[in-house]
């Protein structure tokens, strides 16, 4: 389970990094978008300028500065609290949203020092319904020499393809969370959740304070 777990922060902290707004713009379809994201990434993740401890946190900064635009960051945070969505003011809504970036930002930044320039990506197939498409990938890791599979969920907003979904070996990552956050408030509280997630940023941070230190 635990190497499961690394291949799913690896694979996602590869897909999410990196592309540049041009490389969206360009593509000619889904598909295209996200080989042309993975390109772009490897290319940031292999640069000799970005290695070594020391541009640890340039690296996650220039990371953060070009992922966000990419997803559709509100309908992720939707997703995930489902039904729970409409019981939220806007206030609420907005506070969610911008914790919930900050975990998922935080825990696959933290595992971005597990990329391995030797994983080999192959692109599959691409289905497109309208303003929505899903493309099915798969990862090749040869540490374990297993091939794990990936879809990318995506939709059109403005023109641009935006990722609002990642499933690696049929485990949605909305569905992930949306499990973990459904529980939380079917048994506590809106504010219980918002405490949780605080208290694992707290702790993330607490990690990648100890890991600079080493």
């Amino acid at each position: 389970m635990r190497s499961r777990c690394a291949i799913f922060l690896n694979i996602v902290g590869v897909v999410v990094i990196a592309v540049t707004t041009n490389a969206w713009a360009t593509a000619d379809s889904p598909i295209e978008t996200i080989r042309a994201t993975i390109q772009q990434a490897r290319a940031i993740l292999e640069d000799p300028s970005y290695q070594g401890q020391e541009r640890k946190q340039q690296r996650l900064e220039k990371v953060k500065e070009v992922v966000l635009p990419q997803f559709d960051s509100q309908e992720v945070a939707r997703r995930t609290l489902s039904t729970h969505w409409k019981d939220l003011t806007e206030e609420q809504r907005q506070e969610f949203v911008q914790l919930f970036v900050a975990l998922v930002e935080k825990t696959y930044s933290h595992n971005l020092d597990r990329y391995n320039k030797n994983v080999q990506f192959f692109y599959d197939n691409e289905r497109v319904d309208d303003d929505f498409s899903e493309v099915d990938t798969r990862v090749l890791d040869p540490v374990q020499n297993r091939t794990f599979s990936i879809g990318y969920r995506l939709h059109t907003v403005n023109g641009k393809w935006l990722v609002y979904d990642v499933v690696i070996e049929n485990v949605s990552m909305v569905q992930n969370y949306r499990n973990q956050f459904n529980r939380i408030l079917t048994k506590s509280s809106y504010e219980e959740l918002i405490k949780t997630l605080q208290n694992k940023l707290h702790e993330l941070d607490s990690a990648s304070a100890s890991d600079s230190k080493g």
